[in-house]
């Protein structure tokens, strides 16, 4: 009888240590990154656990499984679940506000594997950014060789690239075009350069007499890295 109370005893002390396990791996999964924690204000809204930040919105990544927000404060950077902003009208470099809650979201495949995840609850541009502001006084024309087979969804991101590098640029003659409001082109094609392959663009003002390429820049293919191209020390200078 005493050897019967000893195992029962044991067998409850286990699920009680199973249980508080379960609990423990429960909340470390519902944990932001150490990072992460620094950089937000956590509220409390219907019992439910809930945090705000004052982000810069950088781009939309609708090419997994789920339609993502990236965003980034100072040297963090914040991957959301995108269920909520169907406008799409953000432009990197806007400021937003963002409130999210933690939770699972499955993986698609034969595992159906489940992953912590940021799932966004409201989210409101507070302020415009460069980008946006270049849009309001400048549209970019864009040319590319025939033998070239670019997909729509990739033109567009050559896009958005080339038009952030335009609000950031240092080149003189690129500044001075964006001042006068001068019309700007660039040119898409495929490079190889010691043995990695790179879109390169070519960017000119367009003139009385056409256009001169002024500035080249070298995109990773697998990357999307860009390079701006050093003519007189034929190097490439990473561009952020």
């Amino acid at each position: 009888m005493n050897k019967l109370i000893n195992a029962l005893n044991i067998i409850g002390i286990c699920g009680l240590l199973a249980c508080h396990s379960k609990t423990v791996e429960k909340n470390e999964s519902g944990k932001l990154s150490p990072v992460a924690d620094q950089t937000v204000t956590p509220q409390k809204q219907n019992n439910r656990p809930e945090h705000v930040a004052q982000l810069t919105f950088v781009e939309y990544l609708d090419d997994g499984d789920y339609f993502q927000i990236l965003a980034n404060k100072g040297d963090s950077t914040f991957l959301f679940i995108n269920e909520t902003d169907t406008t799409r009208n953000l432009n990197r470099g806007d400021k937003i506000q963002v409130a999210w809650k933690n939770g699972i979201v499955t993986v698609p495949g034969d595992n159906e594997a489940e992953m912590p995840a940021k799932l966004i609850l409201s989210i409101k541009k507070t302020g415009d950014g460069p980008v946006t502001a270049f849009r309001n006084g400048n549209k970019l024309k864009y040319t590319w060789s025939t033998d070239e087979e670019f997909t729509s969804s990739y033109l567009k991101k050559v896009y958005l690239l080339t038009e952030y590098y335009l609000t950031q640029t240092k080149n003189s003659l690129l500044q001075a075009a964006i001042k006068n409001r001068q019309e700007l082109t660039y040119s898409i094609e495929s490079a190889e350069r010691n043995g990695q392959h790179y879109r390169l663009i070519g960017i000119a003002p367009v003139g009385p007499n056409g256009s001169n390429i002024v500035q080249w820049l070298y995109v990773g293919e697998e990357s999307g890295q860009i390079y701006e191209y050093d003519l007189p020390e034929d190097r490439l200078i990473a561009f952020n």
